[in-house]
């Protein structure tokens, strides 16, 4: 199994195999990032892209690597390997196989000439932001603004999410002309960690880099920008972890932790001559609490939401919410909880029939593709949609799922009241955001969620 990554005049471009994949930027963003970081990207990129590809292809334990040593080699393998558990997990393998076959992998580089950073910009208080345009980079951008920190939005243009990028060009179009211009980058190696292109059975398998590769996506445009922070949507639930069927420790998004952040961070430091910091402005609050903070506070910018994934099943066709798969049913609920009328980000169904309970993790989602998100699969937010459902049956709300859950779970969520308010509106520690942020974004979130 081979791999070769390199940059040119537009980006970069990784061969695998003999074919071909790009990660094209706009020209005046690419020309001026520094040459020694677009081969010490390059480096990086070859290895951390190839890293999950025997497992996908079932092909042998040796990964032939036309490029040197990555630099990063060891943080990279660590993120990959804390995935491993999880996808085991929810793929219904033996986690110690898994591990097993992950720890022998073998890596040929093409020699031991490790590029080194050098870099001489001088970065602002200023931030770039992968922004998705689900809840958690909308309110990401909404706090930022807030701060003064003139956030530029970047959006990857992924090529295993035709149907997604299609809806979100519009979406792009509209936020662009209201608010900000997004930049986008476009990304044809989005196939290399997606299953259906290797025609295998839905598995979580290959999405574990996902945050790390759009950090290294991302950062030639905080270099353009000058920025200092480079801003991920990463709520408190991302620190969460279960204990699974083998033993083993799980984070359904390992790379998307505060522990995986200030690794980031590491490596961005490394990069800028110790200036650029990666971090997660609503670290501190639950799912639940970055909905109402957003829809309350920012609504013009909430208007913007998308956070299905519609290329998963062929409801995505006929609207940007499937309807038919379990994150579309945790942001109906989340969204119900706070009394903010779902039509208004586009839905156009009531989640609550009873056709849709098997959505639910409270009540039990299926696993099957094109329905199941893998972290709604675990169950992990099990009591966050407890008591989600409880504030919508206090707010009024009806549907045969409302009956479901009075008859299932209202008594324990009369009993947890207090626990889960504490939890799910309560503000906690955060180890990614700087101490001179703190105050203020407490004092908001204690504003809105009080």
């Amino acid at each position: 199994m081979k791999a070769n990554c390199y940059a040119n005049d537009k980006g970069l471009e990784l061969v695998f195999e003999d074919k071909t994949y790009s990660l094209e930027y706009p020209e005046k963003i690419w020309k001026a990032y520094p040459e020694n970081l677009k081969k010490l990207f390059a480096d990086n990129y070859a290895y951390l892209k190839a890293l999950h590809l025997p497992h996908m292809l079932k092909n042998g334990i040796k990964i032939s690597i036309g490029n040197p040593v990555p630099l990063f080699e060891k943080p990279i393998y660590g993120c990959m390997l804390n995935n491993v558990s999880f996808c085991s997990d929810v793929d219904g393998d033996s986690t110690e196989a898994n591990l097993k076959k992950f720890v022998n992998l073998e890596f040929d580089f093409k020699d031991f000439e490790t590029t080194y950073p050098k870099y001489d910009n001088i970065l602002k208080e200023k931030a770039v932001l992968n922004m998705s345009f689900g809840k958690d980079s909308l309110c990401s951008f909404g706090l930022a603004r807030e701060l003064g920190l003139d956030p530029e939005p970047v959006f990857t243009i992924d090529n295993s999410t035709v149907r997604e990028n299609n809806y979100k060009k519009i979406i792009i179009n509209n936020f662009s002309k209201e608010f900000k211009k997004v930049w986008t980058v476009t990304n044809n190696t989005g196939v290399l960690h997606d299953y259906r292109y290797w025609k295998m059975p839905r598995t979580e398998w290959g999405y574990g880099h996902l945050m790390t590769e759009l950090c290294f996506n991302i950062l030639p445009f905080a270099h353009y920008s000058k920025a200092k922070y480079v801003l991920f949507g990463n709520e408190k639930s991302c620190d969460d972890y279960y204990i699974n069927k083998d033993g083993y420790k799980c984070y359904p998004v390992f790379d998307q932790s505060s522990k995986w952040v200030t690794e980031l961070t590491k490596m961005t430091k490394v990069l800028t001559n110790n200036q650029m910091q990666v971090v997660s402005l609503i670290e501190p609050i639950h799912e639940l609490s970055v909905i109402k903070v957003l829809h309350n506070r920012y609504p013009e910018i909430g208007k913007y939401q998308m956070s299905c994934f519609p290329d998963e099943n062929d409801y995505g066709k006929q609207n940007y919410w499937c309807e038919h798969c379990s994150k579309c049913a945790r942001i109906f609920i989340l969204l119900k909880a706070n009394n903010i009328d779902p039509a208004r980000v586009g839905f156009k169904t009531d989640m609550f029939s009873y056709d849709r309970e098997h959505l639910f993790s409270c009540f039990g989602v299926e696993k099957k593709e094109g329905a199941s998100i893998g972290y709604d699969t675990t169950g992990a937010g099990k009591d966050e949609q407890i008591y989600a459902f409880f504030l919508a049956y206090k707010n009024g709300a009806r549907g045969e799922l409302i009956d479901k859950f009075a008859k299932t779970y209202l008594n324990e969520a009369i009993e947890r009241e207090d626990e889960l308010h504490k939890k799910f509106y309560g503000i906690h520690d955060s180890k990614t955001i700087p101490t001179k942020f703190l105050h203020k974004l407490r004092s908001i979130f204690a504003e809105e969620l009080e």
